[in-house]
């Protein structure tokens, strides 16, 4: 466990510096670097380093000089912007947040930062145990670790599909994984998706504290949709927990899915507390806001090279493209298209050189004609596969049945836990769908109204609401086709697990205060009487008991699903933490193989075909058959292979 927090913290070191730099450079920002900057930074330095390791692996093998020049690079940016991180060191330690409330706390500030360490303590520890001491998803013990594995000794090969078909499932995860997995000390780390989870939850634990802690100062709480958006990490912990050590694409894209959810709703909470509090400087807001917008969606493009399915959510960029275009910002928009294009190009290069193809398994986009291409039945067969598989029905002949055939199906083969979750997923895009539907035609009215000349009072709050609405849109958009695509919850459970607490949230904040805004304020009206304030409180209680049962009505059975994954994480703790060990992480297993001579190499393959390799048995095939159609390309391994020429 030891080197596991060790591994954490030369991530978020190194991913908060590269980060740091490239943040200031595209949104012009020369401020110093403030402590509500790290989660911007350590994510923006997972996506360029993500980029960097995929460059890396065009040459050779992500290894020890992938992070030796790293290393410099950070060293170099440290001391180049030096002077932006001179309050950072005191704002990690609390020193200046002790000297300001020395003497001022309060007693309930105290005591909700005291639970807040707690809770950071708490979710530290729990990371840090599945991460060392977890179970192995087990695609990682067929493909993840061979991927891993292959980028760290020879980068990209072409034609590596060929070895394996799923090798060609050519996610830049792995890249970043092979950069810290540190297998030049001895032993392959799969240290990330630990992180990314510790990572996640301790930034939904500030957010809660900044709230806390602010409306304490102000004596007055209020909910915000955030709120609710925060306990999405925690519920995907819970799914997820005991193959926390996997080093799963799923894990890790939807962890980054989650973060991105998370972040733009904060940004729109931003802009509307901007707009009630300052009136008539909405172009300065806009233009901040628009910033945090646009590198969100660079950010959701570059998710595409992590996981192909994610494509849906890069329609974020619609808003701030069409922001961006009205304003003309051209050197805006030329700077985020470049910048996408920057990290998502190793991607396309890397499908490329191991299948032929641009996006596999993708046969609609054909380019290339080069020798070690993956054919096009070949490539078809694995994209239906996928589908197949995901539906539970298992047979590829099966891939053209029409929902109603394999709906059925799919939901009896899921399992309690994920039925439950599916309950509860649906209940939440149903009240989202019902609310956008009734957005859209208030906006038609309005506008109808506008162009024949008539004068209509808008509710206030509900232009505020269709930043809500535009976010609410795309995520619908994206759970439909995650349920239309390949719908095994794994896949899923970004959407899954966000639809119904922000399905809730966007009710409880937005929807209900309409439902209640005839009640007035005494501060507003003058009413001081016991009367005035009898209606308030009044008022208060029942919005707090239509938030309670709105939250219920939706999340329920999203609650009962974590209560069953919440008993097999806690059976799992009780069954294996003799056998944790303090310092090391657990190492893939070893894998019961057998091996032949194959045109000069040693080629391994499991004695059962089909079953898991891991990572140690190296380079490895499921089937030994898969030899027979198939002959090196040249003298070494990094000239990769082809089908055989006869």
């Amino acid at each position: 466990m030891l080197l596991t927090i060790l591994s954490w913290i030369y991530i978020a070191i190194t991913c908060f510096i590269t980060g740091s730099f490239a943040l200031r450079r595209i949104s012009h920002n020369d401020n110093e670097i403030e402590l509500t900057d790290l989660g911007d930074c350590i994510v923006c330095g997972l996506c360029v380093l993500t980029a960097y390791a995929g460059y890396f692996s065009l040459f050779t093998g992500v290894g020890l000089m992938a992070n030796i020049i790293m290393l410099i690079a950070c060293a170099c940016i440290l001391v180049c912007d030096r002077k932006k991180y001179k309050r950072l060191p005191r704002c990690l330690f609390g020193r200046e947040a002790e000297q300001g409330a020395k003497g001022n706390a309060s007693p309930g500030l105290k005591v909700i930062r005291m639970i807040a360490y707690i809770a950071a303590a708490a979710v530290i520890v729990a990371c840090l145990y599945y991460t060392a001491a977890g179970r192995f998803a087990y695609d990682t013990g067929t493909y993840h670790a061979q991927s891993i594995h292959w980028i760290e000794s020879y980068g990209v090969v072409r034609g590596l599909a060929y070895m394996q078909t799923r090798l060609g499932f050519n996610s830049s995860y792995f890249c970043l994984c092979a950069l810290y997995s540190m297998h030049f000390l001895g032993q392959s780390m799969h240290v990330l998706s630990g992180f990314l989870a510790a990572f996640s939850m301790l930034y939904s634990l500030a957010g809660w504290y900044r709230h806390l802690s602010g409306a304490v100062c102000r004596k007055r709480l209020s909910l915000r949709v955030s709120d609710f958006m925060y306990a999405v990490p925690f519920a995907y912990f819970i799914v997820t927990a005991i193959e926390t050590i996997s080093p799963s694409t799923d894990h890790g894209v939807i962890w980054l899915i989650i973060w991105l959810c998370i972040r733009w709703i904060e940004i729109v909470e931003e802009e509307c507390e901007f707009y009630g509090n300052h009136k008539g400087t909405e172009r300065i807001e806009r233009t901040d806001s628009l910033t945090g917008y646009s590198l969100l969606c660079v950010m959701a493009v570059f998710l595409v090279s992590v996981k192909l399915s994610v494509g849906v959510l890069a329609l974020l960029v619609i808003r701030p493209a069409y922001l961006l275009i009205r304003e003309k910002r051209t050197s805006d928009i030329i700077k985020y298209i470049l910048a996408g294009s920057l990290l998502i190009l190793p991607y396309f290069i890397r499908n490329i050189l191991i299948t032929g193809w641009l996006v596999y398994p993708f046969p609609a986009i054909d380019l290339f004609g080069v020798d070690w291409k993956i054919p096009v039945e070949g490539v078809k067969y694995e994209a239906d596969e996928i589908v197949v598989w995901a539906r539970y029905t298992k047979d590829v002949a099966l891939v053209d049945q029409s929902f109603r055939e394999w709906f059925p199906v799919w939901w009896s083969e899921q399992g309690a836990a994920n039925r439950y979750a599916s309950v509860s997923a649906f209940a939440g895009a149903s009240v989202l769908a019902v609310r956008i539907l009734i957005s859209l035609i208030y906006a038609a009215y309005l506008r109808i109204n506008g162009i024949k000349g008539r004068i209509v009072a808008v509710t206030p709050g509900v232009k505020e609401h269709a930043h809500y609405v535009y976010f609410g849109i795309i995520l619908l958009v994206s759970f439909m086709f995650f349920m239309v695509s390949a719908p095994s919850n794994r896949f899923g459970y970004g959407y899954i697990l966000m639809l119904p607490l922000f399905a809730a949230g966007d009710v409880s904040v937005n929807i209900v205060p309409l439902m209640l805004r005839r009640a007035k304020h005494p501060k507003l009206t003058g009413d001081d009487s016991d009367r005035g304030r009898s209606a308030i409180l009044g008022v208060s209680v029942l919005r707090v008991a239509l938030t309670v049962a709105v939250t219920v009505i939706i999340c329920s059975d999203m609650f009962k699903s974590l209560y069953m994954f919440a008993s097999d994480d806690r059976h799992y703790i009780t069954d294996s933490v003799q056998g944790a060990d303090p310092v090391k992480q657990k190492d893939y297993p070893e894998a019961d193989a057998g091996s032949k001579e194959w045109q000069g190499i040693n080629i391994y393959y499991p004695t059962i075909e089909g079953e898991q390799i891991w990572y140690h048995a190296f380079p490895a095939i499921l089937y030994e058959g898969n030899l027979d159609g198939i002959e090196r390309r040249g003298n070494t391994i990094r000239d990769g292979f082809r089908l055989r020429i006869n």
